[in-house]
């Protein structure tokens, strides 16, 4: 014990200067985190204005054009604008997206000298993709500049027992998710130990089951008094919404009254240029 102690004053006077270190590091790790995160919103603030944003709006107008002159048209102005040799193009910040772009100029430029059709198809397919990961890109972006953006507009406005009452119903919106994913596991790990290792009490499915239910009721009530607030710090469509929306828009349909497209569009007919007789 003698020993033990003596061990212990010994390296006392050196504890000051471990803790300094520490300190140091964690504060030097905190600052460089908190100066790459700041680096980062402005890359996506300048990413959504000047590169991705325009290339989202454009591709989706692009999609929906009906007329195949008016398309080609918006194609031969898009490549215009985003080629190649377009210095802001870096400024996406994805280097598959980019890749993918570049692929799809390429294709295009195969297809306004052959005018072939499968040469338009296989462009077509390849926008479409390209569309697709842009309009991603730029929802991702998005959300990490403004995903906060609704919380912060309603807090800042409201007095201060409404700003505590949201704070703490957010609290608990996070913490009732925690403990239902937590308790979804313990069933199926409860089922797996009644099963395989026997180390529970017989009784361990039952609880665990009830648990999951509490936390269930408990969500859903909490999902009543304050649904508006569920989502003010995150704008981003839940997996389930995401699923429903390509599976079942027909759901969605019921719950938002509105009618959702398929994301699986035909490739549109190819604009056939007219030979002009003399």
């Amino acid at each position: 014990m003698l020993k033990g102690g003596f061990i212990i004053e010994e390296y006392l006077p050196y504890l000051p200067v471990v803790i300094a270190i520490l300190a140091a590091s964690l504060g030097y790790i905190s600052g460089q985190r908190s100066g790459k995160i700041n680096r980062f919103l402005l890359q996506v603030d300048t990413n959504l204005k000047e590169v991705c944003g325009p290339l989202n709006f454009t591709l989706q107008h692009i999609s929906e054009t009906n007329d195949p002159a008016l398309r080609e048209g918006l194609i031969d102005d898009f490549f215009r604008e985003f080629n190649s040799l377009n210095p802001t193009l870096y400024k996406l910040g994805n280097k598959f997206i980019i890749r993918w772009h570049f692929k799809c100029e390429k294709l295009y430029q195969t297809f306004k000298i052959s005018r072939d059709v499968k040469d338009w198809e296989e462009f077509w397919r390849q926008l479409e993709s390209l569309r697709i990961m842009v309009d991603e890109e730029y929802w991702k972006n998005f959300d990490s500049l403004y995903g906060e953006y609704r919380w912060f507009q309603s807090t800042l406005t409201s007095n201060i027992f409404i700003k505590i009452c949201k704070e703490v119903l957010h609290f608990l919106f996070q913490a009732i998710h925690f403990t239902t994913l937590a308790s979804l596991i313990f069933v199926f790990y409860s089922i797996w130990d009644y099963f395989l290792i026997k180390y529970f009490p017989s009784g361990t499915i039952l609880l665990s089951v009830l648990v999951l239910t509490l936390s269930i009721m408990i969500y859903g009530f909490l999902m009543i008094i304050g649904a508006s607030i569920a989502g003010l710090r995150n704008q981003r469509e839940s997996l389930i919404k995401k699923v429903l929306e390509k599976r079942s828009p027909k759901i969605i349909d019921f719950w938002e009254d509105r009618v959702l497209r398929s994301s699986k569009k035909e490739i549109p007919e190819m604009y056939k240029q007219r030979n002009i007789e003399l």
